[in-house]
């Protein structure tokens, strides 16, 4: 996934109000306790993850990685790599951009790589706790990522 790499972005999208919506966010704050790389930027994106295209741009990804709660109509807490093509409308959750506005962005200003993580959400009702699938989820997709990250 990471082959090549020289720089990677990583941007957690979601709303910790919303239960499992705040997989991205969450997993970006894992990141953050196990990883100190110059070349590895963290961005927790919130609901708005458009607000850091500067910052981004001024990192100059070789690659970028988003991560965020999605609807693929799998088991809660199944997270997979999706093609932001196949995601074309406002998120069903927090943010109202649709991924694949902000991908191309990044892609044209940048020319990086761009990864996309999809985790299935069990439950992102406002004010419920976020579910036990993907709690085991987000420290999964933690450990595949700083282990990809480790030849960096």
């Amino acid at each position: 996934m990471l082959k090549d790499a020289r720089r990677v972005a990583i941007i957690g999208i979601g709303s910790d109000l919303r239960a499992d919506d705040a997989a991205g966010v969450e997993v970006v704050r894992s990141l953050r306790r196990h990883l100190t790389s110059p070349n590895v930027l963290l961005i927790d994106g919130g609901v708005a993850p458009e607000n850091f295209t500067a910052q981004i741009k001024k990192f100059r990804p070789s690659i970028v990685i988003m991560i965020d709660a999605t609807d693929l109509g799998l088991k809660p807490g199944t997270a997979s790599i999706v093609d932001l093509n196949t995601i074309t409308g406002p998120s069903i959750f927090s943010h109202r951009l649709p991924l694949s506005i902000f991908a191309d962005y990044l892609r044209a200003h940048d020319e990086a790589k761009i990864i996309f993580i999809g985790i299935q959400p069990a439950n992102a009702r406002i004010g419920a706790a976020m579910s036990k699938q993907v709690k085991k989820s987000i420290d999964a997709t933690s450990a595949v990522i700083l282990k990809a990250l480790s030849s960096i």
